[in-house]
């Protein structure tokens, strides 16, 4: 959680008084530890008190996973992979709405991107941190997915398979399909897991590579069906602010995006080739 966010939400909730919340960010910084615990110490709160008040200024739920059992059904609800991405734990269902509890409640971005990724409203409640972090590698593990293992989660025989070339509206339809925003989310969250520096979407006559770079070697993915690098390069170019109808000239752009609780500044170059656009993220 942005600790400045946390201590102004805080004040606004009238737990600290400015001068206050200043003193425990100048401990955060001076002693590396939590804000939570920052907190705790310094007697403002007891730890459930902590993420009581956060759910009150977010006007959410406070839940206690303590002793709480998550049923199967409601776990398949969020991929394992988008689970560990966003550090995200589906606790319950109601009609089209799922209630999700974030590890950080205040990432907007997080909720909304699980919106468009899983075709569901999103209700985030808040939880402790460390139980939402415990649950993930309970219920879901804690290795990064294959690529195989991803393509299965997306339904490679079904959804991914009905997507098809296209241009203008259809590409931007596509490159905002569920199952591609999964697919993107995925694989940026499998690079950041193994350090890489760089990833590479390259498509070439008959296949559509994905290579990304640890200390100074490429290592490639299992390849994608071909007909998805389109729609794939087009998601990525959505993502950085890029004109996606332009195929024929360079890009550049940049990704801001929080990638498993790490805040990540991705710079985003494209270049046409014979067999359509490749693309670069560093």
């Amino acid at each position: 959680m942005n600790n400045k966010q946390v201590a102004e939400l805080f004040i606004e909730q009238h737990v600290l008084q400015p001068s206050q919340a200043d003193d425990v960010l100048h401990e955060v910084d001076l002693n590396g530890k939590t804000i939570a615990q920052a907190m705790v110490d310094g007697g403002f709160v007891d730890e459930l008190g902590f993420y009581q008040t956060i759910a009150d200024g977010l006007a959410t739920e406070f839940v206690d996973l303590a002793g709480k059992e998550i049923a199967p059904e409601i776990l398949r609800l969020i991929p394992s992979g988008l689970a560990r991405l966003h550090r995200a734990l589906p606790i319950g269902i109601s009609g089209n709405t799922l209630r999700v509890a974030l590890v950080d409640p205040l990432d907007l971005r997080a909720a909304e991107d699980l919106r468009f990724a899983l075709g569901k409203d999103v209700d985030v409640v808040v939880a402790p941190g460390e139980q939402i972090e415990d649950r993930i590698k309970q219920y879901y593990g804690t290795d990064t997915s294959s690529m195989e293992e991803i393509l299965k989660q997306l339904g490679e025989a079904g959804e991914l398979l009905q997507l098809r070339e296209g241009d203008g509206a259809a590409v931007e339809k596509e490159a905002n399909a569920t199952p591609i925003i999964r697919f993107v989310d995925l694989i940026l969250y499998q690079a950041i897991q193994d350090r890489a520096s760089d990833i590479h979407f390259e498509p070439f006559e008959n296949e559509f590579k994905i290579r990304y770079r640890v200390d100074g070697a490429l290592y490639e993915m299992s390849p994608p069906p071909r007909h998805l690098a389109l729609p794939v390069i087009s998601r990525v170019k959505v993502m950085a602010n890029m004109n996606i109808a332009e195929r024929r000239l360079p890009q550049d752009g940049r990704i801001q995006k929080n990638i498993a609780g790490r805040h990540i500044d991705l710079r985003v170059s494209t270049l046409p080739t014979q067999f359509g656009e490749s693309l670069v993220l560093r």
